[in-house]
């Protein structure tokens, strides 16, 4: 499990360590957000196989849009079932 502090640190983290898969939050301080920094996750041709799943207080339909639209595989907005966040890393990590 790798942490990174901010959109910048997670874009470089991302393309150092290719992870099988990486929770975005988008609300995230520095230069970047999260759904800049999925955006730049998925330009890099080795981080295509990385599934993202944002996890973000922004539950808005059009948040939701724009977090799909910025490449990521799946979007929980806070309140969330831990559950179902569970499920999906399991979906997700099963393939791996």
């Amino acid at each position: 499990i790798l942490q990174a502090d901010n959109g910048n640190e997670a874009v470089k983290l991302a393309e150092k360590e290719i992870p099988d898969l990486i929770i975005m939050d988008i609300m995230m301080p520095g230069d970047i957000d999260g759904l800049e920094a999925t955006r730049r996750i998925r330009r890099n041709p080795s981080c295509a196989e990385c599934a993202i799943i944002i996890l973000t207080a922004m539950g808005q339909n059009a948040d939701k849009q724009a977090g799909l639209e910025a490449g990521a595989n799946d979007y929980f907005s806070k309140p969330f079932s831990p559950l179902d966040l569970i499920r999906k890393v399991e979906e997700v990590l099963g393939d791996a």
